[in-house]
C-alpha cells in the first residue's frame, strides 16, 4: 500500500463515511484500490500497476470497463490525497450522496450463468483432508468444484503449462505482486520460492461459474475466509485426537520419528485455529466424514 493509499484507507475503512468501503475487492476480474459496493463507487489513487486479470490497462479503459457494470469511478493523485485530504474526502462524500444505495446480492456473471462459490479446506497433516477433497471432486462432478490456480516462482516441471497447473512468475514478478497486494495468500517456502493465490484469478473462475476450492494451511484458510466473508464456506478437517494422528503418521511409514514429532507439534498449534472456521468435520470415520462434508458443501452451494 502506498503512503497516499494508507492515508486514504484510514478515512474509508469500516463505516466511517456511513457505508463500508473495501480495499482490493475484486469486481468482474478487476482489482480497484477502494470500492463501496452499496454505492457502486470506485475510488482510485495513482499507481504504477493496474490490471484486468493479468493484463495492464489504462485509466480510460478501466473507467469504461467499470462503467459498463454500473460503477462510477473517482480518481485522485497521490499529491491530492497527501496534501489536501479533507477536500478528497469531501469529494468522495459528494459522489456517494449523488448515488442511491443498492442491494449487494451477488451479481450475475458477465460471462453467462451464475457466479460460483468458494470452499476452503484446512487441516493438520494426516487428517485425511486431501482424501476427502479429492473424493468430492472426482465422485461429485455435479458440484462443479475446481481448484484455484495458484502462482509459483519455480520453473515448470515436465509437461506443466502456464495457466493450467500454475501461473509461473519470476521471483521479482512475484514480489511486485506482493507489493501491489494482489494475493489472497502467499508463502515463501524458502528463499525465492514463492506460492500464492491471486485475487484476480479467483474472481475469473467465479465469474465462469466454477465453485473454487482452496486446499490451504490454517492461516491461509482464515485469511481467505476473512477476505470473502459469507461468500465462502470454510471447513476444518480434524483428526479425532493427536494420538490418532500419531498413529496415522507412523502408519504411513514415510517420515522419520523426528519428522513425526515436528508434524505433531505443528498439528497441536494448527488445531487451535479450528474455532475460526465455519464448520469442523471430525474424521474418525472416513465414510461418515465424506458424507458430512458433502452435506455441508451441497447446502452451501444451494443457498
Amino acid at each position: 500500500m502506498t503512503p497516499a493509499e494508507s492515508v486514504l484507507w484510514e478515512y474509508l475503512r469500516g463505516h466511517q463515511l456511513g457505508l463500508q468501503f473495501r480495499r482490493q475487492h475484486p469486481i468482474y476480474g478487476y482489482i480497484p484500490d477502494f470500492v463501496c459496493l452499496r454505492k457502486r463507487l470506485v475510488v482510485e489513487v495513482d499507481g504504477a500497476y493496474h490490471y484486468l486479470g493479468d493484463q495492464p490497462i489504462s485509466d480510460e479503459e478501466r473507467t469504461k470497463y467499470l462503467n459498463e457494470y454500473g460503477f462510477d469511478v473517482i480518481r485522485f493523485t497521490n499529491e491530492e490525497v497527501l496534501n489536501d485530504t479533507v477536500n478528497v474526502i469531501n469529494k468522495i462524500k459528494r459522489a456517494m450522496d449523488n448515488k442511491p444505495a443498492i442491494n449487494t446480492a451477488p451479481a450475475p456473471s458477465p460471462l453467462g450463468g451464475d457466479r460460483g462459490g468458494l470452499i476452503i479446506f484446512s487441516a493438520p497433516s494426516g487428517s485425511g483432508k486431501s482424501t476427502i477433497v479429492n473424493w468430492l471432486m472426482k465422485d461429485h462432478p455435479e458440484l462443479k468444484l475446481y481448484f484455484s490456480i495458484s502462482c509459483t516462482s519455480r520453473q515448470p516441471r515436465g509437461t506443466e503449462q502456464n495457466g493450467v497447473e500454475y501461473f509461473f512468475l519470476t521471483p521479482e514478478e512475484f514480489r511486485q505482486r506482493i507489493d501491489n497486494d494482489e494475493f489472497l495468500e502467499y508463502e515463501e517456502v524458502y528463499e525465492n520460492r514463492f506460492y500464492g493465490t491471486l485475487k484476480s484469478q479467483v474472481e475469473r473462475q467465479l465469474e465462469a461459474g466454477q465453485n473454487v476450492v482452496f486446499d490451504v494451511d490454517v492461516k491461509g484458510g482464515v485469511n481467505i475466509k476473512k477476505f470473502y466473508g459469507e461468500r465462502a464456506l470454510s471447513l476444518f478437517i480434524q483428526p479425532p485426537s493427536v494420538e490418532e494422528l500419531r498413529r496415522r503418521l507412523e502408519g504411513r511409514g514415510t517420515d522419520t520419528p523426528e519428522a513425526i514429532e515436528n508434524r505433531l507439534a505443528k498439528a497441536e498449534y494448527e488445531l487451535t485455529f479450528a474455532p475460526q472456521f465455519d464448520h469442523i468435520v471430525v474424521n474418525d470415520d472416513l465414510e461418515q466424514a465424506k458424507k458430512d462434508t458433502l452435506d455441508l458443501v451441497s447446502a452451501f452451494l444451494q443457498r
